[in-house]
């Protein structure tokens, strides 16, 4: 890409990159005030070329029609026949923002066996695949992030959870027969807190002030048109003093996002990995209520998707290896959100009692017979009784796989799962997915 240090464009605008398809654009950017700019956008078939003038700041904007997947498109801007800023293959297709801490940036290089195997699915040659990534400045919040082509010399950079993510979008119903370039987009941060990812009056230079994030990576990416954004934050609030506020601070974060954007945009809302060792249930814990902030989000907020990475932690790294299985799930939930299905089915169950005794009725799935034990009895039960007493329950899926019979003693106040910092998950839809972390009430009997 030729450029000159007198123009600059808007987020997105680079050579290689990936534009939403069949949404009309707007590529605004500055250069020298006053000036008559031509924009000239040109694919194999198509010319569109528009004239537009630099006001008293430098600011220019111009529209451009929306496009149906296709590629390579070029992008020239000129000043009386002097080329400013020329970009190339760029690709209008499907794009898809990824947002939050280290789990969603943590490169294929932290994860040697996961960058053998991907180098080791390259083809001989590094041909162009129809997926690409981009990753963000790692140093400056501010500095332009660059496009990567899945091949040897970047596949050390791409993003493990991205990288997993493209190979399971390209097996599923998402990948049409047509090609159609993926663009999936990393603004994480690490160790970022949700503060610095919401819109904030003051404009902050250091990534731990409030708003910092919003306004350097997530802010220019939202006013552009792009499929869906992936949040995949909490570990951080989850560790300080401010986890029970997390599910204000959540809900205002996507009002202010989808406010800036101007739609409500699908959102795929990743509940954050158990880190540390399992042990009993604890509702004071930060990440326990984390967690349920993100299930009370996603349950009440049309058009989002609750994606569950309970289950995947690891007991010493907070940046649990499983990002294959994540993606799974997440491409999964995409599916349904795209396609207009029903945003989020929360995976919880119902306590029922009666004379025979006290169970959980297990949503029903749709097209399958079951819910599945890894283990049985099933653990990670446990109940409390009025003076905070906790001990495990013994449980039991039922013949039909839809009912988990209990053992609850008498003075059982509340039924736990899955309460605890490192959750126990032991029952599973036919698709992989965990039934959630969840607490009962349970009526006393007289």
């Amino acid at each position: 890409m030729e450029r000159m240090s007198v123009i600059r464009l808007s987020a997105g605008w680079s050579s290689g990159a990936v534009l939403q398809h069949s949404e009309p654009q707007q590529l605004s950017g500055t250069a020298a005030p006053k000036q008559l700019l031509r924009v000239t956008l040109q694919s194999p078939h198509k010319l569109y070329q528009v004239d537009t003038h630099t006001d008293a700041q430098g600011v220019f904007s111009v529209d451009i029609p929306s496009q149906p997947p296709s590629g390579p498109w070029t992008c020239t801007i000129t000043l009386a026949d002097v080329v400013l800023i020329s970009l190339h293959d760029l690709w209008f297709g499907q794009l898809l923002l990824f947002a939050g801490q280290s789990n969603v940036g943590w490169p294929l290089a932290r994860y040697p066996d996961q960058l053998t195997a991907a180098l080791q699915q390259l083809p001989a040659a590094d041909d162009l695949c129809n997926v690409r990534c981009y990753v963000a400045e790692p140093a400056d919040i501010y500095g332009a992030g660059q496009w990567l082509q899945q091949n040897s010399a970047s596949y050390p950079h791409w993003p493990a959870l991205l990288y997993h993510f493209s190979h399971e979008y390209a097996a599923s119903t998402l990948s049409s027969q047509s090609p159609m370039m993926l663009g999936l987009v990393d603004l994480s941060w690490p160790g970022s807190a949700i503060d610095a990812w919401t819109e904030a009056p003051i404009v902050a230079s250091s990534p731990w002030q409030p708003g910092a994030l919003f306004a350097a990576r997530l802010a220019p990416w939202l006013q552009q048109p792009f499929a869906a954004l992936l949040w995949y934050q909490g570990e951080q609030d989850a560790m300080g003093k401010e986890a029970a506020h997390y599910g204000d601070k959540l809900q205002y974060w996507l009002h202010s996002c989808r406010r800036y954007a101007g739609w409500d945009f699908p959102l795929l809302l990743v509940q954050i990995a158990g880190f540390g060792r399992p042990g009993l249930p604890d509702l004071q814990h930060g990440f326990v209520q984390v967690r349920l902030a993100q299930q009370q989000l996603a349950a009440v907020t049309p058009n989002c998707a609750l994606v569950s990475a309970a289950d995947l932690g690891d007991v010493q790294d907070i940046h649990p290896p499983l990002k294959a299985e994540l993606a799974r799930r997440l491409v999964q939930a995409l599916a349904a959100l795209l396609s207009g299905q029903s945003a989020a089915v929360m995976w919880l169950a119902t306590l029922q009692q009666h004379s025979a005794g006290t169970f959980l009725q297990l949503p029903v799935q749709a097209g399958a017979a079951r819910w599945h034990c890894r283990i049985s009895p099933l653990p990670g039960f446990y109940c409390a009784d009025l003076n905070g007493h906790i001990r495990e329950v013994q449980a039991e899926l039922s013949a039909d796989g839809q009912q988990i019979l209990l053992q609850l003693p008498p003075e059982t106040s509340m039924l736990l799962y899955g309460m605890s910092a490192q959750p126990q998950l032991s029952l599973y839809t036919a698709q992989g997915e965990p039934l959630l972390p969840q607490k009962w009430s349970v009526p006393a009997v007289y």
